[in-house]
């Protein structure tokens, strides 16, 4: 007959061993499980800028309006061979197509200003769909060009209205450094308001409607300030692939 004689150091070694697996066990899983909550509450925000040290920002032109200021500023732009994004509304592309498709044409990036120049946030979902989608085709039938990047009228947004653009397969983008422009502050504001706010990663907004007139002016020596300080300008597409969007 076998007699099992019982290890009490063994024992305790497997115990301790098995309580060590289980604590690891415990971690992990809370861990994971504060992942998954961060992943599916966090709050939805719009892209403002992106993460980065290297010295590089997107220059952004917003149109909705007027043929007096578009041509200048593509000319400026192609003298220094800047490459920018171009946020048109739906309407403007249709009334005035020889704009956007010189837009496309001299390589810049072609994006959505929506279809009516309204706070988003105040509509329903289906009307915030019908803005973006009637937009999104006008552009297409006029440039070609598909486009999935949207800056909403007014820089308004709330959860809803990013929810929506995602399902319609659009980025939110705003702005990190605003020239104010649409003010009409005078050329030397519009510069320094640029100048003083860009950062690495930054988005800067100007206009390219009749509203602002003072921008045709501005323009280059923003661009001369912005190389002067060593910042390399792209689309805001090619400033998404340097480093994540943030809102801070």
């Amino acid at each position: 007959m076998k007699v099992y004689i019982f290890d009490y150091r063994k024992f305790k070694k497997q115990l301790l061993l098995l309580g060590a697996v289980f604590v690891c066990a415990a971690f992990f899983g809370a861990l994971f499980y504060q992942q998954q909550v961060v992943t599916t509450t966090g709050k939805k925000y719009a892209i403002y800028k992106v993460k980065t040290d290297k010295k590089v920002a997107a220059l952004t032109f917003d149109i909705s309006w007027g043929t007096k200021v578009p041509g200048p500023v593509l000319d400026t732009l192609k003298k220094y061979n800047v490459k920018c994004t171009f946020f048109i509304s739906g309407p403007w592309a249709v009334k005035h197509p020889e704009f956007p498709r010189r837009i496309v044409a001299e390589g810049h990036e072609i994006a959505s200003h929506g279809e009516e120049h309204v706070n988003l946030s105040e509509y329903s979902k289906e009307e915030v769909k019908k803005n973006i989608l009637t937009a999104h085709q006008k552009i297409k039938e006029v440039t070609g060009v598909e486009p999935n990047l949207i800056r909403t009228p007014n820089g308004d947004w709330n959860d809803m209205v990013l929810t929506t653009a995602e399902e319609l397969n659009y980025k939110v983008v705003q702005w990190s450094a605003d020239s104010l422009d649409w003010k009409k502050p005078g050329v030397a504001a519009i510069t320094s308001n640029v100048l003083k706010k860009v950062e690495p990663g930054a988005i800067i907004l100007m206009h390219a409607s009749d509203t602002c007139l003072q921008t045709p002016e501005a323009l280059p020596q923003v661009l001369e300030g912005l190389k002067k300080q060593g910042y390399q300008l792209v689309t805001v597409s090619e400033l998404l692939k340097i480093g994540p969007g943030t809102i801070d």
